[in-house]
């Protein structure tokens, strides 16, 4: 037994050897590190953990090595569609609809960590389609249906206490609201990218096409079928201002509702409107800017800016669809006056970045990033215009060596002749170092604001995945609207969960530990250097076929990849520990992204798309 233990130990000391002065153990990146089978879905937690449904049931696996953590088999079989992973906390909600025609739901909340649980009701109806956490008040807010089938209805609202389900309070929301489709569940983290591809009309409906309810002191607001005023201490409704909000099958096409001291912004249809808080009467109404609609807000001094047309995700076709018109419109937030109208984007646009340090609002294109001068009055100025260039390329165009594939189930057949590969930026994001990234479908770009040039730039090639397009557009955009909407769930993960939480131990202790377990996967994350996994095409010597590319946010520099074949993979990535999950006939398995990356420089260096 001693020797059993000092070889372990031996073992382990030799990992964290090898780990900390930045190598990787001798395991080939075409062997998983480990494989699971029996599972009828799969979902990688925020934890970096994967869940398994089961026909009897759910269990954890340890991502890292595939150990189970825990199992529930209590609960009878889950589908993919019946659990909601609270962010920010140790929450996993998983709802029992069982029967035909359920109303009645039982509604358990686990320790994503043990399994454990920590409460349940019996207290709700129908099938959620809406769930909104208000950490600052230790509750949650569900809309429910009857029927998930529906397309239209009106919703249930119920008010549950986050830290121990007792139901605080329901009511009915007064309209029928327009309910989209849902095309496959959504899951945790990075792995939201590769979901959502669509494939025609789907038989499940949900809320997914409009904003979250926005919480406001003691006051919720949602905008569907127009702004309604909720009192979150009984749930009475305030105030309601009725109007229409939907755009077709269209998804996210209203940009979230802005509170500023007594007004709340909203914009449905391309109108925006200022709507007084205390009343709900309309102080003002702008004009129709078409049929690209307001599908962004933001609020900066005086002045509102929307951000109109855009790609859109149609529920109906499954497809994303560009609306014009497009570029940026400036309202005097007191009158609704419009002070500048910019149309010079052309033919794509991403979400808008407020630049306070430079006084400019950036946005791109298909062709330049473009600071739009917020000291504009009357007519708009371009503060720059910076032409998109690529100093690198990394896929198939710059790989050399061996690489390994690694094969999910299904060989050739990857590429497709004449696909379409024309890219645009879709999302902007700051990081921490200031630098703002800009995110294409098939480019990445490094933006210092205050030299107002690309410190990096690389492109790579389209992969071979039939509608890898929309797969692609899915993630960048989550992320952008994710950007407009704000990340409500950061009070946790920043540890400032409230003093609201104290009343419970229990559940205190249980966000204690979860935020300590996060914190040090963002601590590997930041010590990774923020690395964004991209979809592409991999060459080596003997191997081609899609994969992925681990790029540097913070250099631009490829750092890893890994090459797969599969007609259609089903695969997730943690980001921060470099790991990738597949699933193929009921078998999960787990692989570590550790392959070198070459990178070559760009002899094409004119910003066209090729």
């Amino acid at each position: 037994m001693k020797k059993e233990i000092f070889t372990k130990l031996l073992t382990a000391f030799f990992v964290v050897a090898v780990l900390a002065v930045g190598g990787t153990l001798p395991l080939r990146a075409d062997m998983p590190l480990w494989s699971f089978k029996g599972a009828k879905w799969y979902s990688m937690m925020e934890s970096g953990n994967v869940m398994a449904g089961q026909e009897n049931g759910v269990l954890m696996l340890d991502g890292a090595t595939g150990k189970p953590l825990w199992t529930r088999t209590d609960l009878g079989e889950i589908k993919e569609n019946e659990y909601t992973e609270l962010p920010g906390t140790p929450l996993l909600l998983i709802s029992d609809n069982s029967g035909w025609a359920q109303r009645k739901t039982r509604l358990y909340a686990l320790d994503t960590l043990t399994g454990a649980t920590v409460w349940q009701t019996d207290k709700m109806l129908g099938y959620t389609v809406e769930v909104a956490p208000v950490y600052q008040k230790d509750m949650i807010v569900f809309l429910t249906i009857r029927d998930n089938r529906m397309n239209k209805d009106k919703p249930d609202v119920f008010a549950l206490k986050m830290s121990t389900g007792e139901l605080l309070w329901q009511t009915e929301y007064p309209e029928k609201v327009d309910l989209y489709g849902v095309e496959k569940k959504k899951r945790g983290g990075a792995g939201a990218m590769f979901l959502g591809s669509g494939g025609g009309a789907s038989d499940r409906f949900d809320l997914s096409g409009e904003n979250p309810p926005i919480f406001d002191g003691d006051s919720m607001y949602m905008t569907y079928a127009g702004l309604h005023r909720y009192n979150l201490a009984d749930g009475k409704l305030v105030w309601k201002t009725v109007y229409d909000v939907t755009d077709g099958s269209l998804k996210n096409t209203n940009g979230q509702a802005i509170v500023d001291g007594d007004v709340i912004y909203t914009s449905a249809q391309g109108i925006i409107r200022a709507i007084d808080k205390a009343t709900g009467a309309v102080r003002w109404t702008t004009k129709d800017f078409g049929k690209g609609g307001i599908a962004e807000m933001q609020l900066f001094g005086d002045t509102l800016y929307g951000r109109m047309g855009g790609q859109f995700f149609s529920g109906k076709k499954g497809e994303w669809q560009k609306k014009t018109p497009i570029g940026v419109v400036a309202l005097d937030k007191k009158t609704g006056a419009t002070d500048w109208i910019y149309d010079g984007a052309k033919n794509s646009i991403t979400n808008m970045m407020i630049l306070p340090e430079s006084n400019s609002l950036l946005i791109g294109d298909e062709k330049n990033l473009i600071g739009l001068d917020l000291a504009s009055r009357g007519k708009v100025k371009e503060a720059y215009k910076i032409p998109l260039k690529f100093k690198f390329k990394v896929g198939a165009a710059a790989t050399a060596g061996k690489v390994a594939a690694v094969a999910f189930g299904g060989v050739g057949g990857l590429f497709k002749k004449g696909a379409d590969t024309t890219d645009n930026p879709v999302s902007i994001v700051r990081q921490e170092n200031g630098t703002v990234v800009i995110r294409g479908m098939q480019h990445l770009i490094g933006f210092d604001p205050k030299a107002r040039e690309i410190v990096w730039s690389t492109k790579y090639d389209a992969p071979g995945i039939d509608g890898w397009q929309s797969i692609v557009m899915t993630a960048l955009t989550i992320t952008a609207a994710a950007l407009s909407q704000g990340a409500e769930a950061s009070y946790s993960l920043r540890g400032d969960y409230n003093s609201a939480f104290r009343e419970n131990n229990n559940f205190l202790n249980l966000m204690s530990e979860y935020q300590q377990f996060m914190s040090k996967k963002f601590t590997a994350s930041k010590q990774s250097g923020n690395v964004y996994y991209v979809l592409t095409t991999i060459k080596g010597k003997d191997d081609k076929g899609a994969g992925l590319v681990g790029v540097n946010l913070m250099s631009g520099r490829a750092v890893n990849q890994i090459i797969f074949k599969d007609k259609s993979p089903d695969y997730e990535v943690d980001e921060a520990a470099g790991r990738l999950f597949n699933m193929n006939k009921g078998e999960i398995s787990a692989f570590n992204i550790v392959e070198q990356v070459e990178q070559v420089e760009n002899k094409d260096d004119d910003g066209d798309k090729k």
